[in-house]
């Protein structure tokens, strides 16, 4: 597989890890398990498909890096509340 995609599915697991961790309150917890659910499943069809078709690679690159996007706004908003 292609550095790139395994450097996006490796931040995005530690991206889920640090949430986690910083989510003391559990006041976002099922919200981060429908995201862990759904980096599973990408990561899962990611694996699989591993470079076979460049359109799915795009695809599954592009719904991680929402992800990706969602848990860094998750992130800021619980290490700097309002």
């Amino acid at each position: 597989m292609n550095t790139m995609y395994e450097r996006l599915l490796r931040s995005t697991e530690d991206l889920l890890y640090r949430v986690r961790i910083y989510d003391r309150n559990l006041t976002r917890s099922e919200e981060i398990t429908q995201l862990d659910e759904a980096y599973g499943l990408m990561s899962t069809a990611l694996l699989r498909s591993q470079g076979s078709d460049d359109h799915s690679m795009e695809f599954f690159a592009s719904r991680l890096q929402q992800v990706r996007l969602r848990l860094i706004t998750m992130m800021e908003d619980l290490l700097h509340p309002a």
